[in-house]
């Protein structure tokens, strides 16, 4: 970037604001002017971007003056004939979730003449379906990972449960099989000591 003209901020934007409002006023437009004037574009549009917030009038696009290739372009155009040029600042549009979910549905079965009224009407291209449809199937391998992860977990912690219940089992068996134990060695010390007592 090349260094601005001027010992102050106030000055530098002095210089850039004359050299914006010459641009925006040039009969071919701010290209040809950036290139008929060996200003660099970069620092047009950084110094543009930069004093755009104190010059109001700059925010409406309009009163550029119309190229000299778009008045011969207008001439040599037959009445009622369309436009050819596209318009400049259409801005993009940003789809919901829902909205590509339901454009999916409504073109995954047309093709043909089908699809493309079904594309215009919604101001798409191809290209937008095929990339939704590629992130929709690369939402679904992940889901299907997350659950098969999921269904893993819940199988491993199904196999230590049980595990865990098969030993508290066999402990419960020892456990009982040493009462019935005791049990029987207290009847057997308690005959004879009745014995004992008779004797």
């Amino acid at each position: 970037m090349n260094k601005t003209p001027g010992k102050t901020p106030a000055a530098r934007e002095k210089y850039w604001t004359k050299i914006i409002e010459a641009a925006r006023k040039y009969p071919d437009g701010i290209t040809a002017y950036c290139r008929a004037m060996n200003v660099e574009k970069n620092n047009y549009y950084f110094w543009f971007k930069r004093l755009r917030p104190k010059h109001p009038d700059w925010h409406d696009l309009t009163n550029h003056p119309q190229p000299r290739s778009a008045k011969k372009k207008e001439a040599n155009q037959e009445p009622g004939e369309p436009d050819p040029e596209v318009s400049v600042g259409a801005r993009k549009r940003k789809w919901s979730a829902a909205d590509k979910e339901r454009i999916l549905q409504e073109t995954d079965g047309l093709s043909g003449p089908d699809l493309a009224a079904a594309l215009r009407r919604e101001g798409l291209y191809v290209h937008h379906l095929n990339k939704w449809r590629t992130e929709r199937d690369l939402s679904q391998i992940a889901a299907n990972k997350n659950a098969q992860s999921a269904n893993a977990r819940l199988a491993a912690e199904n196999k230590r449960l049980k595990e865990a219940n098969e030993k508290l089992q066999k402990k419960l068996e020892q456990a009982n099989e040493i009462i019935d134990l005791q049990k029987k060695i207290s009847q057997v010390w308690n005959f004879a000591l009745d014995r004992i007592d008779e004797t």
